[in-house]
């Protein structure tokens, strides 16, 4: 099994963030959730809310891997949800840099601008509204090797 870690230190942000990524991993929408989400992000609750479903639906569709979630009511993180969790923050903190690293570690591949884009405006939109996300600084081992060492790798941000 993979390594989860507990997720009792994350904040209000990133939990609502996790719950909403895995159920719209699953392709069941929830209602109740989805309205929740697009409330606590205020006026631009609807546009986040479709962003953030357009980058699940990319990480699905230009991914090179499989990525592990949880269940939505899982109390742990896998690893892959901590570097989504990670990659937002970055977006929130305005590292664009280890944003790419993050999406591309998710992906196995270069990650397309999109993805880091709708990534920033979910961040954005979600800071915007008071609900902050944290920027970790994940070792070389925690982002997957696979584009981290690529030479002429280019970031969206150069």
């Amino acid at each position: 099994m993979h390594d989860l870690k507990p997720r009792d230190d994350l904040l209000h942000g990133e939990r609502l963030l996790i719950r909403t990524v895995r159920l719209l991993a699953l392709s069941a929408p929830c209602h109740s959730l989805q309205g929740h989400f697009e409330d606590a992000c205020g006026c631009a609750g609807q546009s986040a809310y479709r962003m953030l479903e357009a980058f699940v639906q990319q990480l699905g569709a230009r991914g090179r891997r499989r990525l592990t979630l949880s269940i939505p009511a899982d109390p742990r993180l896998t690893d892959d949800e901590q570097l989504i969790l990670d990659a937002f923050g970055c977006a929130q903190a305005e590292d664009y840099r280890s944003l790419d690293e993050r999406l591309a570690g998710l992906l196995a591949a270069i990650p397309p601008f999109p993805l880091g884009a709708a990534a920033c405006v979910v961040a954005e939109t979600l800071a915007l509204n008071g609900l902050m996300l944290r920027a970790r600084p994940a070792p070389d081992a925690f982002i997957p090797q696979a584009w981290r060492d690529e030479p002429g790798l280019r970031m969206a941000a150069e």
